[in-house]
């Protein structure tokens, strides 16, 4: 018993040490993985609702407006000119302040000279100041980009306070704006009112019902609101200007605001203006799915994808439109302008059906793989190129590469021109056929559930057993997206274009053998299919870590 007991103490003394030694984080040195270095489209990014912006874009406006001594209103609108750089605001404001509110269309350049530098209004917003007014709040819902028309860019929104020209600030109104006082008699004594004549409507009326930026220029408050109602009506927010002719100083919130009756009307300009907001700032970006409130942050200005968690809309962070790796957003602009002037052209070309290389008999294609096989004649050919596909070779796939005229320069420009539509053409029929494959290979994927739902109802396995050939088919369609788009990138490059396009064409070649495995997953190998996803993704890999831009 003696000799159990010890063993058995033995033996929980040595389990204790064998689980000790494998959970010891000190004993154990495990290569942490970066996924920076090995995934070239690792993004980080963070969605946020419309009150979690308020509450971050309100953060900024504190801070800053603490930190210089100045109002929140004011604070907001340097912000919003700076698109919301901090430390670009305090270093300006604090070497040279009028420059900045110049600058930023909060005051006026230089007065009217008729108006006696002692007689300018004192402004809130164009003088700093200590007093806590408050912090003009953002907006509590967000109107989506369609519903709104053309929303403006970065702009400023002057953030002065409304200023009535009352007795003692009458002498500021420019001399073009008649003023003039009268006497009434009122209990046997005498008072003094003074009235002004706008120069819009053209009415004289008291002057407490004018309001005056730091511009000077000063109109009737049934103006004002007109004015404001139809900047509003077309979707302008900060960058309502004063009426004066030639005058670019912004309206401020504030008197917007005020002078604004209607609530729906006051509803809509806060929604405008939190839209400019989200626009000004780099790090926020609106989620371009249709109606959708969701905001994007991250502090990385990358190309790289960013997906909504709401409506799972996928676009580039930089530009915001579809993503679009390994081409960078100046390159992919060009291109889709390019396509939307020449389309037409390459539709006209390029037609939908084309003949059997061998037995010239008419085929349409119906599938996303490139790999045809002839229904008649069971020839084997490229849609492409037409070329026989065992010429092509795992290798080299030379049908993705375009192969240029040497002595173009010295032909006439007639010949030039035609060689030019030829390179785009060949670029173009390319892009549209791997647009046109991902839709054709959503088909193929749709008759592969049909087919498995049939296979789990009979008892030939289960959906878990079946369910590599749905991670094949999301992982071709992901390679198929990104050599879509490595053709304008090819289109346009200039230096390593040798490189690029031996890695196009192995990835080309890669993914039609997967797309010809995919659509034959009854007959194909677990193992085989398996191991032709983990080279296709790692073609895909190599191709955006050697070419895809991400420099901010």
């Amino acid at each position: 018993m003696a000799d159990q007991e010890s063993d058995m103490e033995y033996s929980s003394d040595n389990d204790y040490e064998f689980e000790d030694y494998y959970n010891s984080g000190d004993d154990c040195d495990i290569e942490q993985i970066d996924p920076k270095r090995t995934d070239p489209e690792y993004f980080v990014y963070e969605c946020l609702n419309v009150e979690e912006v308020e509450k971050l874009l309100n953060e900024s406006v504190e801070k800053l407006s603490t930190q210089l001594q100045i109002t929140p209103s004011l604070a907001k609108v340097l912000l919003h000119e700076t698109r919301w750089n901090t430390i670009e605001v305090i270093e300006r404001y604090r070497n040279n302040a009028s420059n900045l509110l110049v600058s930023a269309r909060i005051k006026a350049a230089a007065p009217a000279p008729s108006i006696p530098t002692s007689a300018i209004a004192t402004n809130q917003a164009a003088v700093p100041s200590t007093s806590s007014g408050a912090s003009c709040s953002f907006v509590a819902s967000v109107v989506p980009s369609s519903s709104v028309g053309p929303l403006p860019g970065p702009s400023t929104s002057s953030s002065i306070n409304s200023s009535s020209s009352s007795s003692s600030s009458s002498s500021s109104v420019k001399s073009h704006h008649v003023v003039s006082a009268h006497h009434v008699p009122v209990g046997g004594t005498s008072c003094c009112y003074r009235t002004q004549l706008c120069p819009v409507c053209v009415t004289v009326q008291s002057t407490d019902k004018f309001h005056s930026l730091s511009c000077q220029h000063s109109f009737c408050r049934d103006c004002w609101a007109m004015h404001f109602e139809i900047q509003i009506g077309q979707g302008i927010s900060t960058q309502i200007e004063c009426m004066e002719q030639r005058c670019d100083v912004r309206v401020p919130e504030d008197l917007v605001l005020t002078l604004l009756n209607r609530p729906m009307l006051r509803d809509k300009y806060q929604q405008f203006t939190f839209a400019d907001y989200v626009k000004s700032h780099p790090e926020l970006r609106f989620c371009p799915g249709p109606n959708c409130q969701t905001i994007i942050r991250s502090q990385n200005i990358s190309p790289k994808k960013a997906v909504c968690r709401s409506c799972k809309s996928a676009f580039c962070f930089r530009c915001g439109t579809d993503y679009h790796a390994p081409t960078d957003c100046q390159i992919i602009r060009k291109w889709l302008t390019k396509c939307a002037d020449d389309s037409e052209t390459a539709n006209y070309i390029s037609a939908h059906t084309k003949d059997c290389p061998k037995c010239h008999i008419c085929i349409e294609k119906n599938g996303g793989c490139n790999h045809m096989q002839c229904f008649n004649c069971k020839h084997d050919f490229c849609w492409m190129c037409l070329g026989d596909w065992k010429a092509h070779g795992s290798e080299y796939y030379e049908c993705s590469r375009y192969k240029e005229n040497p002595n173009i320069a010295h032909e006439s420009v007639h010949a030039q021109a035609r060689e030019a539509l030829k390179k785009y053409l060949h670029y173009y029929e390319r892009w549209e056929n791997h647009s046109k494959s991902l839709q054709l290979e959503q088909q193929t994927l749709d008759r592969l559930k049909t087919r498995i739902n049939e296979k789990v109802m009979k008892g030939l396995g289960t959906w878990i057993d079946w369910q590599h050939l749905f991670d094949a088919a999301t992982l071709l369609a992901k390679c198929r997206y990104t050599l879509q788009y490595t053709y304008p990138y090819a289109y346009y490059m200039e230096s390593r274009k040798e490189l690029f396009e031996y890695q196009q064409a192995q990835l080309e070649a890669e993914i039609e053998n997967l797309s010809w495995k995919v659509e034959r997953a009854e007959t194909t190998d677990r193992g085989e299919l398996e191991n032709q996803m983990d080279i296709a993704e790692k073609r895909r890999t190599t191709l955006l870590k050697d070419f895809f831009p991400t420099e901010v």
